[in-house]
């Protein structure tokens, strides 16, 4: 239908008629008017939208009401009968009549070329009007293209049968054909919501890993799309991209494990590691002398330092280690510790003047207070100090200490409770400290500070005892180092898959030491020192991701170094296949043509499937957001269709 506006009719009254065919005289010029036109018509009727839709639902009420008066009475009141939309304010025949009230408003809504007039042209340019808020270029052309398909199929529809109905389903065809083959897709990758949640879950745990780019198999797992993905590897024209999809993700855990690393400490390594610990230990048995020490002291309060002690039994301990073999004391000799028996002639030696009066006492068995407990300190501290190369082995030296601490004990109680008390605090202190260092006094003592952060290492597997005992005999910058250095060594790659620099980094590596560890180990090496916290959790975000890796898909076990040799080999091997497409191609040119064709669709299958934009495609609830459906409805209205159909209507 065209429309021309009468001059004669009295102002601000407009009416419509049909025109003869006008137009520029060139056929692409009149095609592009047509589809303005179509656009700006469109973009008017989107603007009357609300009030057309108030319009509709009060007509709808009103036919509701009519049809029964209707056939009752024979006849329709005024007030049941529809008002001329283009006398309601705001309504989108409304606007568009205001807009044909002048010459500008007219150019942009109606055609130069009456034949263009409701057209297929003008329909497709009131389709663009579906172009609204795009995020991207492909979401712009998404929109356009259902757009389009939608006007023009509805339009089509509409032409061959005169069904409003049937048109607008059309028209709503390729949104729902869209929605129902991306729900099917996403199902088909992950499953239904709650594949989808547990998708959105993998995705976070992967970035927490520092991985912000995973493939659709990694971020969903599922192993079918993992085993394309492993098969892609090895197939030309995909090669180079999965390849550098697994360097990409194996370079961001290996960032996120330095990461870690250095939240634990800036300072690393083997040897630094080894001369904490053993820097530590040494530290904490100095403390410890210093503490026991102390403790003891304060019995000199209570107990006077002359005060005799009955030493029976330190003297009988100490001729128990040094009795003869029965019937052979020529061979005792062989086995008898010569400072063990000096201290045992000593003792007796000191014992004797005491029973001759220079103690005052008579007995043959009793020392001064303090010679007994200056005595125990220094077994005590031959205990602490004793190495393998001790002339006096613990053996020895732990049978004579516990004999002159009952003796000590048995004074302790005769004193009264003050001096019982603080025997007791003394003497736990001192067991608890004793049996520390008994676990932790071979770390002190390796040759090598290497050979201690080894040591230590091994106690991650099953000796969590030993590891909590010399953690807690580090102070916090040692701790730190020792689990820093740790981390940063549990993905190094074997000797085997090295580099010449020493820095290749395997997941499958890191996997395999963190599971050697112990999980009550990893609670004690990742705890008790700066950025503890962070560190762990940096370095569980990575085992978590090496593990999806490991389950899902081969691709990502292989080690560092060997993606690059695959694609040399995949290279070396397609030149005679190369050759051989060359020689066909002179016999037959779809020989090449094909060959051609394969590549480019392996290859567009690696860049779909480690595409950031799939992955965000297959985590979304649906390939077309509820908004944009709204919008790409009201499009379809704006556009064309359901206008062409209300102008036919009309």
């Amino acid at each position: 239908m065209a429309y021309e506006v009468l001059e004669d009719e009295p102002a601000g009254r407009y009416e419509v008629l049909p025109a003869e065919t006008t137009g520029t005289g060139n056929a692409a010029v009149d095609a592009g008017n047509a589809a303005g036109t179509g656009f700006w018509r469109g973009a008017v009727r989107l603007a009357g939208l609300p009030v057309d839709t108030v319009a509709n639902v009060l007509d709808l009420g009103r036919a509701a009401i009519g049809a029964p008066v209707t056939a009752v009475t024979g006849r329709t009141p005024d007030w049941l009968i529809p008002p001329d939309r283009r006398t309601l304010v705001g309504s989108s025949d409304y606007l568009l009549d205001k807009a044909r009230s002048t010459k500008a408003g007219r150019a942009m809504v109606d055609p130069v070329n009456r034949d263009y007039e409701g057209g297929y042209t003008q329909a497709a340019g009131g389709a663009l009007t579906g172009i609204i808020s795009p995020q991207s270029l492909p979401q712009a052309a998404n929109q356009a293209g259902l757009s389009l398909m939608g006007a023009l199929g509805g339009k089509a529809v509409y032409d061959a049968t005169g069904d409003p109905a049937l048109a607008i389903a059309a028209g709503l065809a390729p949104t729902g054909l869209q929605q129902l083959t991306t729900s099917a897709v996403q199902r088909a990758v992950r499953g239904g919501e709650q594949g989808r949640k547990e998708m959105e879950q993998r995705v976070q745990e992967l970035r927490n890993a520092g991985i912000d780019k995973p493939t659709v198999g990694l971020a969903s797992g599922n192993k079918l799309i993992g085993g394309l993905e492993n098969l892609l590897q090895s197939t030309p024209g995909a090669m180079g991209v999965m390849s550098r999809a697994r360097e990409s993700a194996i370079d961001a855990l290996q960032a996120r494990a330095q990461q870690a690393a250095e939240l634990a400490s800036p300072n690393r390594g083997a040897l630094e590691a080894g001369q904490a610990i053993r820097s530590g230990v040494r530290g904490f048995k100095d403390a410890f002398k210093d503490r026991q020490a102390g403790l003891y002291d304060r019995l000199d309060a209570v107990i006077p330092p002359q005060t005799p002690v009955d030493v029976s039994r330190t003297r009988g301990t100490l001729s128990n280690l040094n009795a003869d073999i029965p019937g052979a004391p020529a061979l005792s000799k062989q086995f008898r510790n010569a400072r063990i028996q000096s201290i045992e002639d000593a003792i007796a030696a000191d014992t004797a003047a005491g029973r001759s009066g220079l103690m005052g006492t008579g007995s043959a068995n009793q020392l001064p207070f303090e010679a007994v407990k200056k005595t125990r300190t220094l077994v005590g501290n031959e205990i602490a100090d004793n190495s393998l190369v001790s002339d006096v082995p613990r053996s020895k030296w732990n049978p004579l200490y516990g004999a002159l601490s009952d003796d000590m004990q048995a004074a302790a109680n005769a004193a009264g409770l003050p001096a019982n008390r603080a025997f007791d605090r003394a003497t736990d202190y001192t067991r608890a400290g004793l049996a520390r260092l008994d676990r932790i006094a071979p770390f002190a003592d390796t040759p090598a500070p290497e050979q201690a952060f080894a040591a230590l290492t091994r106690t991650t597997r099953e000796n969590t005892s030993t590891l909590q005992a010399v953690k807690k005999s580090l102070p916090e910058s040692a701790r730190g180092t020792v689990a820093g250095t740790l981390i940063e060594r549990l993905g190094k790659a074997r000797n085997g898959m090295q580099n010449d620099e020493g820095t290749a980094w395997s997941p499958e590596t890191f996997l395999t030491n963190w599971n050697a560890m112990s999980p009550s180990a990893r609670a004690e090496l990742f705890s008790g020192f700066k950025n503890a916290k962070e560190a762990r959790e940096a370095v569980e975000s990575v085992a978590r991701a090496t593990s999806m890796m490991r389950d899902n898909s081969r691709i990502w076990a292989n080690p560092s170094g060997t993606a690059a040799a695959t694609t040399a080999r995949g290279m070396l091997a397609s030149v005679p296949a190369t050759a051989a497409a060359a020689l066909g191609g002179v016999l037959n040119p779809w020989v090449p043509a094909g060959i051609a064709g394969g590549l480019v669709v392996s290859n567009g299958a690696a860049r779909y499937l480690t595409s950031p934009r799939t992955v965000d495609f297959m985590v979304s609830r649906n390939g077309i957001p509820p908004r944009m459906q709204a919008l790409q409805g009201m499009s379809l209205y704006g556009g064309g269709l359901l206008g062409l159909l209300s102008e036919a209507g009309n």
